[in-house]
């Protein structure tokens, strides 16, 4: 199964939340979700992506737009997302 699959203007990952940016105390600002594939995609700083700073290492199925940054690094702006023991999140 890919791990991005072409919904319109969205896409669904699958994947795990990984650390991504620390602050200076070691807490967690920013993370990115390794998808099932193998591709890295940065979670966007919104109001239901900044929900993914707790559940870092824990399997996620997210919905949204998916956009290539200028350093060429992949993002998301998460619209949707379940955990794998959970039902799906909408804000």
């Amino acid at each position: 199964m890919n791990s991005v699959k072409k919904k319109s203007q969205k896409s669904t990952i699958s994947g795990i939340v990984i650390p991504d940016q620390w602050d200076t105390n070691g807490k967690v600002l920013a993370v990115t979700i390794h998808a099932n594939d193998e591709k890295v995609f940065l979670v966007e700083h919104t109001k239901i992506g900044n929900d993914l700073l707790n559940l870092i290492h824990k399997e996620v199925e997210v919905t949204g737009k998916i956009r290539e940054r200028l350093d060429g690094r992949a993002s998301v702006g998460i619209k949707s997302y379940k955990t794998a023991d959970s039902s799906l999140f909408h804000p």
